[in-house]
């Protein structure tokens, strides 16, 4: 019969195999199995501790750390990953915690300083990310985390072409890391690099918070290698509504190589979505697994890699707008909403209205952030200073509580619609009915840019991968025009660019004079 100690061993074993074999699912049950015949078993409780990290199971993961060092207070191993667990429940300075106290034990282990600078580059403290980097890379040139967050903290510096080397640096001691190849795609399409960039975009399947959007189906993937004549083909959403709104430029040109198109978008979206083509079938993201479906699918394609699919440049574009519309309905409604908006003072009077979004959703450039937002304040300083004009504001924010605060701050001249909004086709036709948008780097500048509409889009420094690095014209939306932040977190000269813009706008010079 066997013991305890060769069951335990047993499990564990398999563990360790199924961790090389990345099923980091099965290795959990091994080890949670060899656990119950050695509950006490520090290398069962490491190892189970680091594929709890693997899957992502913070709480999980935090609760075998905090056993591990119950039993050895100073166990480095459980307070790597401990931190690492921490970092992603927004504890970070308990995990900066976890790592002096490895690095006050060990001075000379590299990966405690590289995972302390992850968490100072999340906390945006660029100056103890850098030492941190530093520290690991003295000590092992060949840390491949130090070089990757490394690369980021260059990326955020704008030094561009030396991150995009450790990013190199790291793919050259592993060309599997994932995010070395990520994060080098990203460079790579900043600098209009497309040719490469969107071949290496394929690797985001690999990322965590975008591999869960990859869906699992019988058809085969297109990449732009085989006949889509007479074959239905299905795009489907993956990421934000920007992008769908970005990307679905691509579908009259599926259509143009004679393929039968279903477009999965998210649900609010899906009414817009229908103007692209009245032969396009669009359905909701949440319906794409259903039978009736899937069984008409002869390829299916995610909505961002059509870009690789087609051989995106920067000189071949699809920049044919609008290639969204409005509805008649939709139009005729946010007409005479608009309308009667106007105060009876104004109504005979021609006003210039401006479409405004000042605030996303917290999430910029792949992380938690607020670095695109325009703050309140600022917005209701630029909506004051045109006091007396014959100009109106309009909120495209869908947030009450973002419309409120604002219409706290400013004098008049603001107009909100977050109960009148249901969808995206709701948006569509009240930016119709603006003279200009502005807008920070969101869903609603992507959908004004798809409607052809007159768009100063800010964009704050450093910019987003889609934004390029320098250019003030969009290379994806021909009547967008890019205002950038000369300073990090500064809005003052955007904003006073846009000012001279919608002065002009209202005011424009009368060149037969």
């Amino acid at each position: 019969m066997n013991t305890d100690l060769e069951k335990a061993k047993q499990y564990f074993e398999a563990g360790l195999t199924l961790i090389k074999q990345k099923d980091f699912i099965s290795a959990e049950e091994n080890f949670s199995k060899a656990l119950i015949f050695l509950p006490d078993r520090l290398s069962i409780l490491i190892n189970l501790s680091a594929t709890l990290v693997q899957l992502e199971k913070w709480s999980e993961g935090e609760q075998i750390c905090q056993k591990i060092l119950a039993l050895e207070s100073n166990n480095c191993d459980a307070l790597l990953n401990l931190s690492i667990c921490l970092l992603h429940k927004n504890e970070q300075a308990k995990a900066i915690e976890c790592l002096e106290i490895v690095i006050a034990n060990d001075l000379y282990l590299d990966s405690a300083w590289a995972n302390k600078g992850i968490i100072f580059y999340e906390l945006n403290d660029l100056i103890q990310a850098e030492k941190c980097f530093e520290n690991a890379l003295s000590i092992n040139p060949s840390s491949e985390e130090a070089l990757v967050g490394r690369g980021n903290l260059r990326n955020e510096k704008k030094e561009y072409l030396p991150a995009l080397e450790d990013f190199n640096a790291a793919l050259h001691l592993n060309p599997a890391n994932s995010q070395a190849k990520w994060n080098k795609a990203l460079s790579l399409l900043r600098l209009g690099n497309y040719e490469d960039g969107w071949k290496l975009y394929e690797s985001r399947w690999e990322i965590s918070g975008m591999r869960e959007h990859k869906l699992h189906i019988n058809s085969p993937l297109w990449l732009g290698d085989e006949s889509l004549k007479n074959k239905v083909i299905l795009i489907h959403a993956e990421q934000g509504y920007g992008d769908t709104i970005q990307f679905s430029r691509y579908i009259p040109l599926l259509e143009g190589l004679g393929a039968k198109v279903t477009l999965a978008a998210q649900k609010p979206l899906v009414d817009l979505m229908k103007t692209i083509s009245p032969s396009v079938k669009v359905i909701s993201f949440e319906d794409v697994g259903q039978k009736a479906i899937l069984d008409t699918i002869d390829y299916y394609c995610p909505i961002m890699s059509l870009a690789m699919a087609f051989d995106t440049t920067l000189k071949t574009i699809p920049k044919k707008t609008p290639y969204l519309f409005s509805t008649p309905e939709k139009n005729l409604v946010w007409h005479n909403r608009i309308t009667r908006s106007q105060s009876l003072k104004t109504q005979e009077e021609k006003l210039f209205r401006v479409g405004i979004t000042w605030s996303g959703s917290g999430h910029y450039a792949g992380r938690s952030n607020l670095k695109r937002n325009i703050s309140e304040q600022e917005m209701a300083t630029f909506i004051n200073s045109f006091s007396g004009q014959k100009i109106e504001f309009h909120s495209l924010q869908i947030e009450k509580d973002k419309n409120e605060s604002l219409l706290s701050l400013i004098s008049s001249n603001l107009k909100t619609h977050d109960q009148s909004i249901q969808n995206f086709s709701d948006i569509a036709a009240l930016i119709m009915e603006m003279d200009l948008i502005m807008s920070v780097d969101t869903a609603n500048a992507h959908l004004a840019g798809a409607l052809n509409k007159p768009t100063l889009l800010f964009i704050p420094d450093p910019p987003d991968f889609m934004a390029l690095t320098d250019t003030n014209k969009s290379h994806w939306y021909p009547e967008t025009t890019i205002l950038r932040q000369k300073n990090r977190g500064k809005w003052d000269e955007p904003l006073s660019s846009a000012a001279a813009i919608v002065n002009e706008l209202m005011n424009p010079q009368d060149i037969s004079k």
